[in-house]
């Protein structure tokens, strides 16, 4: 899924400023190790939406959208850009080295309607070809290798997860290495040596957002996170998924963490909504244009923050609780 895009001196400027201005602020990346673990980020403003899949892409592109359209070095190819995984795939279903489309589709039916990414096959390319040896049709795959593990210690992995269709359970991986190909976890299983942690998983309710969450010993400094669903080969009985967590378990479930924060919609015109998962109560609200200029702050009324006043563009918002701890998240205003 590489795309070699232009990235300007002016876009690099821009994307240098905004990185020193966000280290200001806490996003709570030391509790939560996913990457873009709401899914709301890139490419939210101009044009694109597709961008904030590379985050859980196994080969991600060169360059990506940021949340203003501008073009930036990806974050994530960085990290991990498992070629052979791909290429593997692409053998088990075209017979050969070639372009299939694994990342996981971007969708605007997140939780909240708000963006997320979802598991399916959408004849893209056709599989129903020669060459295709397997059999079946390609559903897509998750993927993100997450640093920043300690050996020995417990974490917990937890995703919200919506299906379509009966008979499409997923196959929730965390791994302890990059696989070449998946066919230790086609035979072995969760008992395979390169799995730390694994749950199968089927929604209870068709249509109904739940949380699927498992527990797993590190046995190396980071894991992949590797979801599949196989039965999911259309359009028809897609699976979506969102609010993505990988913390360690000795964590307190009341932890003020952006994992346990649902801000949306995220761009946002007039009103911003703003809820916790876990009871914790925010005291106020503070924005900040991308320069660290403070342009509101306020109480909540009823969950929600007034935007309309804001001028189009990328804002911080800082979220401050009851107890005094803090959280900051980008949002876009169109």
């Amino acid at each position: 899924m590489k795309t070699k895009l232009l990235f300007t001196k002016q876009g690099f400027k821009t994307l240098t400023a905004l990185a020193a201005f966000c280290l200001c602020f806490n996003f709570g990346s030391s509790q939560n190790l996913i990457q873009n673990p709401t899914c709301d980020l890139h490419g939210t403003a101009m044009g694109s939406t597709s961008d904030n899949a590379d985050s859980y892409d196994m080969t991600p592109s060169d360059n990506i959208l940021d949340e203003t359209g501008a073009t930036i070095p990806s974050p994530y190819q960085a990290v991990w850009d498992n070629d052979a995984l791909e290429d593997w795939l692409e053998i088990q279903y075209l017979g050969a080295a070639g372009s299939l489309d694994e990342q996981p589709g971007s969708t605007g039916n997140g939780n909240n309607s708000t963006r997320g990414v979802k598991l399916l096959d959408d004849g893209n390319p056709d599989l129903n070809i020669a060459g295709n040896t397997s059999g079946n049709l390609c559903s897509r795959r998750i993927y993100q290798r997450v640093n920043g593990l300690t050996v020995g210690v417990q974490y917990t992995f937890s995703v919200e997860v919506r299906s379509e269709a009966t008979g499409t359970p997923v196959e929730m991986y965390i791994l302890n290495t990059e696989i070449a190909d998946e066919v230790g976890i086609n035979t072995n299983g969760s008992s395979d040596t390169a799995v730390d942690g694994f749950l199968n998983y089927t929604n209870t309710a068709l249509n109904v957002w739940e949380t699927a969450t498992f527990s797993f010993t590190a046995s190396d400094t980071f894991a992949v996170v590797y979801l599949r669903s196989l039965n999911t080969i259309n359009e028809m009985d897609e699976v979506f998924f969102d609010n993505f967590s990988l913390v360690s378990s000795t964590a307190s479930v009341n932890d003020f963490s952006i994992s346990n924060i649902k801000l949306f919609p995220n761009p946002a015109k007039d009103i911003l909504t703003i809820q916790t998962t876990n009871g914790i109560k925010i005291a106020s609200v503070e924005v900040f244009d991308i320069l660290g200029k403070q342009i509101i702050k306020s109480e909540l009324q009823n969950n929600t923050l007034n935007v309309s006043e804001l001028t189009q563009g990328m804002y911080i918002v800082k979220m401050i609780s009851e107890e005094g701890n803090s959280i900051s998240q980008k949002v876009v205003i169109e």
